[in-house]
């Protein structure tokens, strides 16, 4: 079996059968990068320009190509949802903020962990880092706690500030009024978090690959939707990622290099609150734009 290997002897790549491919050359049509060929009937790969998005595996009519040697699986349609059944998972998606203190089994998290994978992406090097143990997560809770403590005494403890911002950025009145009582509720309990999620999981990368933030987000929404499948409920934690890039302890804690940054943060378990119905009635604004 002829397999090219040459450009990265660790693998990590997608890799092309000889025997089995046939030069059809579907794949270099939907490549993105352009960076497949046909020489002497086979396909051969530029790893240069190769973002490994593996379009190529799944369009392949021969399972010619594959990611490591791992052979690529053909579609089962009949295993689709339908509408009804996603219908179902995504009004059922909430925001869990009370979750048991029961903890998570490992190989649990990597199965779900593992979906982010499959996100759209525009950075293929994003890594997950799973964190479930007691003293990272309090340290992690002190951390963003410690922020929160600032920004309510600076921010909210003195009254004339409030003032300032209706009279000066009128615009950021609602969304100052509504981070009161979340910042106020911490104060009272000391704590950054009323219920401790028992597992955190952070989307990092390289801070210089353009659109990152974006990759990153499609990514903790499909570790959301399938945890969910297994019971789980989560807490996308956005708005406590910028004090923990900041924050040299906990970027030391959690092993980030220097070009590192957090661009996507959830928070899960099994979650304390059952709920039951679908909200109905809620429906975003839309525009058609027809040119006349």
């Amino acid at each position: 079996m002829n397999i090219e290997n040459k450009y990265n002897k660790k693998l990590n790549m997608i890799m092309v059968n000889k025997e089995k491919c046939t030069g059809c050359g579907i794949c270099k049509s939907i490549c993105p990068e352009s960076c497949i060929r046909i020489i002497d009937l086979k396909s051969s790969i530029n790893y240069k320009y190769c973002t490994t998005c593996t379009q190529c595996i799944a369009v392949c009519p021969y399972l010619a190509l594959s990611w490591d040697n791992n052979m690529p699986v053909p579609f089962n349609n009949e295993n689709l949802p339908n509408s009804h059944q996603i219908d179902e998972l995504l009004k059922q998606r909430r925001t869990t903020r009370k979750f048991k203190k029961e903890r998570l089994n490992r190989s649990l998290v990597e199965e779900i962990v593992q979906y982010a994978i499959y996100a759209p992406t525009h950075n293929f090097k994003l890594r997950a880092i799973i964190v479930d143990d007691a003293q990272i997560l309090n340290q992690i809770d002190k951390t963003v706690f410690l922020y929160n403590n600032k920004i309510y005494h600076y921010l909210y403890k003195p009254r004339f500030i409030y003032s300032l911002i209706k009279l000066l950025a009128p615009f950021y009145e609602d969304e100052y009024l509504k981070a009161k009582p979340k910042l106020e509720s911490s104060m009272n309990i000391g704590r950054a978090y009323e219920s401790m999620p028992p597992v955190i999981i952070f989307i990092v990368g390289d801070k210089r690959v353009p659109l990152s933030q974006e990759s990153a987000q499609y990514a903790i929404y499909n570790v959301n939707l399938y945890a969910m499948t297994k019971g789980l409920g989560c807490r996308i934690l956005v708005g406590n990622q910028m004090f923990l890039n900041k924050d040299k302890t906990i970027r030391k804690i959690i092993k980030l290099s220097k070009n590192e940054k957090i661009f996507a943060t959830i928070g899960m378990g099994y979650p304390d609150v059952e709920f039951k119905n679908k909200v109905t009635g809620k429906k975003i604004h839309m525009q058609w734009n027809d040119q006349k």
